[in-house]
């Protein structure tokens, strides 16, 4: 559940998710500096306050801290991974906040913004690591030790501490990263290394069709079960693993044609994320005209006026399919657990989704 409320006239709906769901997880905070630990959002109420609402609402939700890397440099995630006295100021940095949240039952760890997915990427690390006339495979297998030794010190220093520790997984479905030059972050996790010192992976399985990318469903069943069956080719139990799946929806402006509007400098124009909120809201003012469905979820077409233009839109519901993806995930991975992506902290249509589900 991330930080930000998206309608400042109303409450928070957390403490309302609290009395319905078995676990909470909130991606609170982020970090500049190895060493410092901030709110992603400067705006949001303080993880204690938040962290003491959830459990006066009910006391046996667990409780999780995210901390993500997506206002990290990537200069500052390569010194964190490449030299082991940052990494262990690091990881004091998560324990000492860690340490001053008794309402907090675990941690996750959801590093993916800040590592590298290019060619420059990895120049960036190598020069930071100060590697000279190593293979893009040697880089590639350094960092993927170094990220393990992240994990494994930082699930040390949780269970030293009580608490469970859960690492967000970036996803794939095959080992050929040579294939991948401009896509290697996911290519980095050791998924039955990691498993081992986690008490449970969250495989980041949506955004099949994301933000920048064509329209599309966000989490097709076929490309989920496709990367949880290469991730379960590790050796890794099924009580190790849980599936995200997403409770939001992306909105493409398109061409006539269907094609990615983009802008007058060529670039493509990102879909915006709305939480079901939004789009309760969005379908109660009428124009919106339902396509059909893939796999649960839900598509649409509206047009909307900009710059005095009349300009197409495509929406991809994944909310709608919430209840659907867990049945045929429980067939395919039976007693895995879902956990749901829910955009904001005020949203209330969404919270009762997530409730059902």
């Amino acid at each position: 559940m991330a930080d930000y409320n998206d309608d400042k006239q109303n409450t928070s709906a957390i403490p309302d998710g609290a009395e319905k769901l078995g676990l909470l997880d909130f991606d609170w905070l982020t970090f500049n500096t190895p060493g410092t630990l901030t709110r992603s959002d400067s705006f949001a109420q303080p993880l204690s306050t938040v962290l003491q609402a959830d459990a006066e609402a009910n006391p046996c939700t667990l409780r999780f801290v995210t901390i993500n890397d997506s206002s990290t440099p990537k200069r500052v995630m390569a010194e964190i991974l490449t030299q082991p006295s940052v990494m262990t100021e690091h990881v004091a940095a998560i324990a000492d906040m860690m340490a001053g949240l008794p309402n907090a039952t675990g941690l996750t760890l959801d590093y993916e913004f800040a590592l590298p997915y290019t060619q420059a990427d990895l120049a960036t690390y190598a020069k930071v690591a100060g590697w000279h006339n190593l293979s893009f495979d040697q880089e590639v297998n350094q960092l993927t030790l170094d990220y393990t030794r992240l994990v494994q010190m930082t699930a040390a220093a949780m269970h030293n501490q009580h608490r469970l520790f859960r690492v967000a997984a970036l996803v794939r479905n095959n080992d050929m990263v040579d294939s991948e030059q401009d896509n290697v972050a996911p290519y980095l996790l050791d998924y039955g290394r990691l498993a081992a010192s986690a008490d449970q992976l969250v495989l980041m399985a949506i955004d099949f069709h994301f933000s920048g990318g064509s329209p599309g469903p966000i989490a097709p069943l076929s490309d989920v079960t496709q990367v949880a069956s290469y991730v379960r080719s590790y050796g890794i139990p099924l009580t190790k693993l849980a599936i995200e799946v997403a409770n939001y929806s992306y909105d493409w402006p398109v061409t006539a044609n269907g094609a990615n509007a983009t802008s007058g400098s060529g670039q493509v124009i990102q879909a915006e994320q709305r939480n079901p909120t939004q789009v309760a809201a969005a379908m109660e003012a009428g124009g919106w005209r339902r396509l059909g469905t893939r796999d649960g979820e839900t598509q649409y077409s509206y047009t909307a006026t900009a710059s005095g233009k009349q300009v197409k839109h495509i929406v991809w519901d994944a909310a709608t399919a919430l209840s659907y993806k867990k049945a045929q995930l429980a067939k395919v991975l039976p007693g895995v657990p879902i956990n749901i992506w829910q955009i904001g902290n005020n949203d209330p249509v969404g919270t009762a989704l997530a409730a059902r589900v």
